[in-house]
């Protein structure tokens, strides 16, 4: 199994080639169950933490799983409220194939899915886009 670190990953989800694979990917469709959410609540006082899992997959093409550990008192640790990984399997031998960075994942494809839907949605004649929001803290 390949792993992909952070700016491999980056490097490898190009926007140039992350859009147009977005809008297309939006178009043929793929297999989305609803994602699992657990709460894990502990008795020994330890704050409270959620585990999301989110597969998604395309006939006999591709399979994928993002696991999001969401840890609010990390901030408390210095460290970041959210980690995820993104494992890629092979959908006939259920071989894993490759283990990404889900966080650099997720980041680009919203911003991907953003720019696709201004694309869209801003009239012809717009020159300027203004988006708001808090982003991704690296901390």
């Amino acid at each position: 199994m390949k792993i992909v670190n952070t700016a491999d990953t980056r490097q490898a989800l190009s926007f140039d080639r992350l859009i147009p694979a977005l809008e297309q990917m939006f178009i043929t469709g793929c297999h989305v169950p609803l994602r699992h959410t657990h709460s894990l609540h502990e008795t020994d006082g330890a704050s409270p933490r959620t585990l999301l899992i989110m597969s998604a997959w395309q006939g006999d093409r591709y399979l994928g799983i993002k696991t999001v550990a969401i840890c609010p008192a990390n901030a408390e640790r210095g460290l970041p409220g959210l980690h995820s990984s993104y494992l890629l399997y092979d959908p006939k031998t259920g071989e894993p194939l490759a283990l990404l960075d889900g966080n650099e994942i997720t980041s680009r494809r919203t911003a991907a899915a953003s720019a696709l839907a201004a694309a869209y949605l801003a009239p012809v004649a717009a020159r300027s886009l203004l988006v708001v929001g808090c982003g991704q803290s690296d901390s």
